[in-house]
């Protein structure tokens, strides 16, 4: 199993219902499917998929490095500890000019890739627009969304609480070795009732108490999402709101189903440009151009620090306080390092498995991509030193 999929599958852990045998069946196949070792760059296997339609795509405006206070020889710096990790895309941003931009293995500016958890932060702005029109609040219970609990104690569970990932609500902690085909892991990936495998979560301990990493939290908040959105597919609603008025080119979702789920937790399949859009998007407070596609006021809220981890706001990163080791929960064994503190304090960052980042530096006006494949030895803070230190 590649490092991308273990990682994408420890954040959750075994032991519900059985899966029926057709449901089981259809797990085994879409896991042999995943290429084990590309399925950052494998798309065609996240199939079904559903289009986010963009617009032309075209790339943001270019500035010379030295002329955008960055020194090129900083910028290579980065380039070469970035290439020697697989990278695929190395791309950088400064007041929303690009300064920097190279692909390697074949690939180019139009090259799409499925870039894991950092979905995830897709799935918490799409709230914004939401939350401005009155259709949802973040300290709504779920069940005010999710009709399966409206009579269930779970229901209690605030969206915030999702959002931050302290919902409380967890399986058992997994046995050594892989997944099975049946474990929860396995199934919130491939069965095909995404939606009903996250309805069978148990709660572990009272929500707002613990934080863990899961992609159960992230599902059920898209879920509530997509029930307050008046019958639009959420794929439409966010080519709409955000993706297409920011300039993303056409984008992917990966379904669990043809008009089924999108998996809200993983696999946007889209463009290093489009997340490098996405990244200025949150540096600039959910503005692009003069349109406020998100309020200011709730991608702040995205990055302030959870009540049970400063690392964490919303489906996002913090770089502050140093974490040397970064854990996804007590009871994941994955973790990350970061060797040194972040030179600026204020670094957010999407997280995908493998070492796939979007960087938001706002003190220093910056953004930074990198997709390739998963790197056992990825350092999240090397990358972005590199580029800071050649920065005035």
């Amino acid at each position: 199993m590649t490092i991308w999929l273990a990682a994408a599958l420890l954040f959750a852990a075994p032991a519900l219902a059985q899966p029926s045998a057709d449901e089981a069946a259809i797990i085994a196949a879409r896991a042999k499917a995943l290429p084990l070792a590309h399925g950052v760059e494998a798309v065609h296997a996240y199939r079904p998929a559903e289009r986010v339609a963009g617009g032309r795509g075209r790339p943001l405006p270019t500035r010379a490095p030295e002329a955008a206070g960055i020194r090129a020889s900083a910028l290579e710096a980065a380039a070469a500890w970035a290439e020697a990790r697989e990278t695929h895309a190395l791309l950088v941003a400064r007041d929303g000019r690009l300064v920097f931009e190279r692909y390697w293995n074949g690939f180019g500016r139009d090259s799409r890739f499925s870039t894991a958890s950092m979905m995830k932060a897709v799935t918490a702005l799409a709230f914004g627009p939401a939350i401005a029109e009155g259709r949802i609040r973040l300290d709504d219970p779920v069940s005010r969304h999710l009709a399966e609990w409206r009579d269930d104690p779970r229901g209690a569970v605030t969206i915030r609480q999702l959002l931050h990932m302290h919902s409380g609500l967890a399986f058992p902690p997994p046995p050594p070795g892989p997944p099975s085909l049946s474990s929860p892991t396995m199934r919130i990936m491939f069965a095909p009732n995404i939606r009903a495998v996250a309805l069978e979560v148990p709660q572990a301990v009272p929500p707002g108490t613990r934080f863990a990493y899961s992609n159960f939290d992230s599902q059920l908040a898209g879920e509530a999402l997509a029930a307050v959105l008046g019958g639009v597919r959420f794929a439409d609603y966010l080519s709409r709101r955000i993706w297409k008025p920011m300039g993303g080119a056409d984008a992917e979702l990966f379904l669990d189903r043809a008009g089924g789920s999108p998996h809200y937790f993983c696999c946007l399949q889209a463009r290093p440009m489009d997340w490098l859009m996405l990244g200025e998007l949150i540096r600039r407070d959910g503005r692009v151009g003069g349109r406020q596609l998100v309020p200011a006021a709730h991608v702040r809220a995205m990055l302030k620090p959870s009540p049970t981890n400063p690392n964490f706001g919303m489906q996002v990163w913090r770089g502050s306080p140093h974490a040397p080791i970064r854990r996804y929960s007590a009871t994941i064994a994955l973790a990350v390092p970061a060797a040194e503190p972040f030179l600026r304090d204020d670094v957010v960052f999407l997280d995908g498995a493998g070492g796939q980042r979007v960087y938001v530096i706002p003190s220093a006006r910056m953004t930074i991509v990198r997709v390739g494949r998963p790197a056992p030895d990825w350092d999240d803070s090397a990358l972005v030193n590199l580029i800071l230190r050649g920065t005035s």
